[in-house]
């Protein structure tokens, strides 16, 4: 294992902190919390509350969510990969284990959507299955190419993937700045999303056709702030600066707890804000209480202090959380679609019905019952498939397995 150090922070603390590798398992817990939030992002979709106030304010608080889980997402990558990142690494085995770790759970899935799709007699919109197959699908931009997906959620795995391909070059640029200089490029990297990616599609892109009557985004801007995989960077990289704070000792004495409330305050302040605003770009307005709140829970479990996010329960559902996410909306909306005397994959993606709502309590029941099937299958996944394949294709053959890391993404 490796030694601890005890480096000197801003303000004459210090704090004990070690190099990359160590191992915070808060951050593999905190996968399971994007994932969640997702989940209540995406049950919103249909009604499910046949009280239409309650309903109306489960809306607000679900579509709101939707933002900041992806960024959460986002963020949290940077870090992890920057904190797990090793000297001696090649980018190669870098992007092999990337892609072991990411294909082979998203074709089986995938599949099986596919198969249900065609034994409901469901059509299947060939050019968009063909292009989601690869993941690429965030690149095209037409809105039919992310609804109309097999998985519609994997469209952030096309923003993943081109995170990845330029990791090892970002990763040489990040080390290259000044410890002193750390917070500044945090702050830069977050103001830029915020101001600069929206003011840029605002300048140059067409305002038409636009989203709705009340949306101040065309669809072309909403892509490229929101879906584009260019745009989305600024979120990686603040994750992977606050990860190099935290490695040189300069991150303050902060309880996960205060971020936590933080992050929550920020969300509350802006839920009378319409959600096509953070689609159309502001969702930056996240990136540092998020990569805050990641920071702290990780010096949490450098210092050894036992919270929520570290616990046994939470780090089991933060290894499950990429397969949870794969099948979270497949599994959904066919337990909907199952209420409403239909077989198969429906929902609003990949069917045409209109869910039947249910009583308050009842609502609650099913969202609670549909969580923990998506959790059950999600393990299925999981040990069927995700460790089975990291385990042989992960290294080649023969190479000796590395150190313990400190979480996956």
């Amino acid at each position: 294992m490796t030694t601890k150090e005890v480096v000197p922070e801003v303000g004459g603390a210090t704090t004990s902190y070690a190099p990359s590798g160590a191992r915070l398992p808060s951050l593999t817990a905190l996968r399971i919390v994007a994932a969640t939030l997702v989940f209540i992002h995406h049950s919103a979709f249909q009604p499910l509350f046949s009280d239409e106030g309650v309903q109306k304010v489960y809306n607000k608080l679900a579509y709101n969510i939707g933002p900041i889980s992806i960024t959460f997402f986002f963020v949290l990558s940077g870090f992890v990969l920057t904190w797990t990142a090793k000297p001696l690494d090649t980018a190669k085995q870098f992007w092999r284990r990337r892609f072991v770790k990411i294909f082979p759970s998203h074709l089986v899935v995938y599949a099986i959507v596919l198969v249900l799709m065609l034994l409901a007699g469901r059509a299947v919109p060939w050019p968009e299955a063909l292009v989601s197959l690869g993941l690429l699908q965030a690149w095209v931009p037409s809105n039919d190419y992310l609804l109309f997906a097999i998985n519609p959620p994997t469209w952030s795995l096309s923003i993943e993937l081109l995170f990845y391909l330029c990791f090892p070059l970002l990763l040489i640029l990040v080390n290259r700045i000044r410890p002193s200089r750390l917070w500044l490029y945090a702050g830069l990297a977050a103001v830029a999303g915020l101001l600069l990616v929206p003011a840029v599609s605002w300048l140059f892109l067409p305002d038409s056709p636009s989203m709705s009557a009340v949306s101040p985004f065309s669809w072309p801007q909403l892509w490229f702030n929101y879906f584009f995989p260019v745009t989305r960077m600024f979120e990686f990289l603040g994750g992977m600066i606050l990860a190099k704070i935290l490695l040189t000792g300069r991150w303050p004495n902060v309880r996960p707890l205060f971020t936590v409330v933080l992050l929550v305050v920020t969300w509350a302040a802006t839920l009378p804000l319409p959600l096509n605003l953070f689609e159309g770009g502001y969702h930056a307005l996240f990136i540092m209480p998020i990569a805050l709140v990641i920071t702290a829970a990780a010096a949490a479990d450098i210092a050894g202090r036992r919270t929520l996010f570290n616990s046994r329960g939470m780090v089991w559902l933060g290894e499950i959380s990429y397969t949870f996410y794969l099948v979270h909306v497949a599994v959904l909306f066919s337990l909907q679609a199952a209420f409403n005397h239909q077989w198969g994959v429906g929902g609003m993606f990949l069917g045409d019905f209109t869910s039947r709502p249910f009583g308050t309590v009842a609502a609650i029941a099913f969202l609670v019952g549909a969580y923990l099937a998506c959790v059950l299958v999600g393990w299925v996944v999981y040990a069927l498939v995700e460790r089975p394949a990291m385990r042989r294709w992960a290294r080649p053959r023969g190479a000796r397995p590395a150190g313990t890391t400190s979480a996956s993404t």
